[in-house]
């Protein structure tokens, strides 16, 4: 039964259901599969996330979601309260609570969750798994889950750059899972619509929230707040509701796309977390990450923070930049507004301007895809130099030679880069685009950002397995029958190990039979020449 519920959620994750009984406070009264790999910690977490955190009266239905640390990848943490940067070492919760009304009830108002847990950050895929799923499960009971994780089973694994029309409770969802090669989001017209029945629920992205929405009231600070993502900085969202805190927070984490945020994130958080002491913790510079909270407790409890972000209970209201020291004050606090100290690096671009003196008139999605767009160019510009840095440190291909070691990509010097930030060529990227500032103080700073040392990380790696697979094309193409010419046995055996070795290595690049095709002919060409006792004892070895 364990492996069968396995195989049928794989990919999807588990649900839960999370009651709030007046004796025994929150708990799971059921979850499947049963053998949900959870330690009492989390499932302590899980219960206490499960419900919103204040006292704003959340009646009806609330949807959101949060992100909590699994409990053994709390001992691998970095040293600067960074946390691990590893998104498989955090379980996603997708949360349906409804809250009603009723003399029947204990206290007079029934609380119940619908969790879903996963550890795909999926973000508007599962939103909508949820709001599909939840409504069914509070009116038919357990059967409703039984159903949707039978509906799980029929998915198959969800793969990056594959596209899904999937059945769920009677209705059909149908979206694309993104990978690192896809260039456009899902247009809907791929998906023919006129042969399935009924009409499909069609997801844009799986992904991102309403980003135009989601930052209506803080639109003329976007560009401030996009470098503070892109540093790093921490940043406390506070809110009535944790649907309000977890669009915020999630939309801030999106904000540096395509760029993937390095830092830890917590949509929603509550005072009974487990890390609840680290993060409010005033004997230490406080940890890099982005928090969404509603308990009122939290006004004191983070006024240390540098970047405080509380929001209206009005959507459509403007937030105004605050000084800080007024967020400390015991009158003002709670004051709707952006508090910062940041001084923005960057000035107000044209481009932002005259996207927000825009047509107001303009449909949300189009919007969306407006400010979306603006910030895709935004981080795009950032990354062009250092993109072109990049290229300047990698080895010259006549360089490389097949029987030695394939050559790896130079360091990163920090000072040479900023060098390379001419007067001119800022020009020619930045300000004719409208963005003008001090870049290269942002650059010094991003430099020193986990941001940049994650994009760097896997720059490197891209670029290392570039080398090696040039390298081994080389050494397919190097003439073999010439070079055993007056070589020694030990040479000979030397160099059947060597393209063991790349032979081993071509494997982790991805196939490639061609290449692994030569890689074999070299060797029974070097195992012709070898005299024939010596044959019998390597060929068991070289047995490809």
């Amino acid at each position: 039964k364990k492996q069968w519920y396995q195989r049928r959620v794989r990919g999807v994750g588990a649900v839960a259901i999370v009651n709030f009984d007046l004796e025994l406070g929150q708990s799971i009264e059921h979850i499947e599969p049963p053998s949900f790999p959870l330690t009492e910690q989390e499932r302590l977490n899980i219960c206490y996330l499960a419900f919103p955190d204040s006292n704003s009266g959340c009646a009806g239905d609330t949807c959101y979601h949060f992100r909590i640390r699994k409990e053994y990848s709390v001992t691998h943490k970095r040293d600067d309260g960074t946390g691990s940067r590893d998104p498989s070492q955090f379980y996603y919760g997708y949360v349906f609570f409804r809250q009603t009304k009723g003399e029947q009830f204990k206290r007079g108002y029934f609380q119940k969750s619908f969790v879903m847990l996963t550890r795909k950050p999926y973000i508007n895929l599962f939103h909508n798994i949820v709001q599909i799923v939840a409504p069914q499960f509070f009116e038919s009971g357990k059967v409703a889950i039984e159903v949707a994780l039978h509906n799980f089973g029929s998915w198959g694994a969800i793969v990056p750059g594959k596209s899904y029309q999937v059945p769920l409770l009677g209705q059909v969802l149908a979206f694309h899972i993104p990978s690192i090669k896809d260039k456009t989001v899902m247009n809907p017209k791929e998906f023919p619509t006129h042969a399935l029945a009924p009409k499909p629920v069609i997801l844009r992205s799986i992904v991102e929230h309403d980003v135009y929405n989601t930052f209506r009231p803080l639109l003329p600070h976007l560009g401030m707040l996009w470098e503070l993502v892109l540093l790093c900085e921490p940043i406390v969202v506070f809110g009535t509701s944790p649907t309000a805190t977890s669009a915020l927070v999630q939309a801030l984490v999106s904000l540096v796309a395509p760029l993937r945020f390095a830092n830890d994130y917590r949509p929603y958080f509550t005072i009974h977390d487990s890390e609840f002491q680290e993060f409010t913790s005033k004997t230490h510079t406080p940890s890099r990450v982005i928090i969404g909270v509603t308990n009122p407790y939290f006004n004191k409890a983070l006024q240390h923070w540098p970047n405080v972000i509380i929001l209206d209970t009005d959507p459509d209201k403007t937030l105004r930049v605050l000084n800080p020291k007024e967020h400390s004050s015991s009158s003002l606090r709670g004051k709707p507004g952006f508090y910062t100290r940041h001084k923005p690096y960057l000035t107000k671009d044209k481009q932002l301007k005259k996207l927000l003196r825009g047509d107001r008139q303009r449909p949300a999605e189009v919007e969306d895809i407006l400010v979306r767009r603006y910030l895709t160019d935004l981080t795009h510009t950032l990354m062009i130099p250092l993109e072109q840095y990049i290229s300047s440190l990698m080895p010259l291909q006549r360089t490389i030679n097949p029987f030695r070691q394939p050559p790896l990509l130079q360091q990163f010097q920090h000072d040479a880069f900023i060098g390379t930030l001419t007067d001119a060529a800022l020009k020619i990227n930045t300000e004719l685009k409208g963005l003008k500032g001090n870049w290269k103080e942002l650059y010094r700073k991003f430099l020193r950002s986990p941001n940049f040392e994650l994009w760097f990380k896997n720059k490197r790696l891209e670029a290392n397995q570039r080398l090696e697979l040039l390298h081994i094309q080389q050494l397919c193409d190097a003439d073999i029958y010439s070079w055993k010419l007056n070589k020694h046995e030990v040479e000979i055996v030397d160099m059947l190990l060597w393209i063991r070795d790349r032979y081993d290595a071509l494997g982790a690049l991805g196939t490639h039979p061609q290449l692994q095709s030569h890689l074999k002919n070299h060797i029974d060409t070097l195992l012709g020449v070898v005299p024939t006792d010596l044959q019998s004892t390597l060929k068991p070895a070289f047995n490809l």
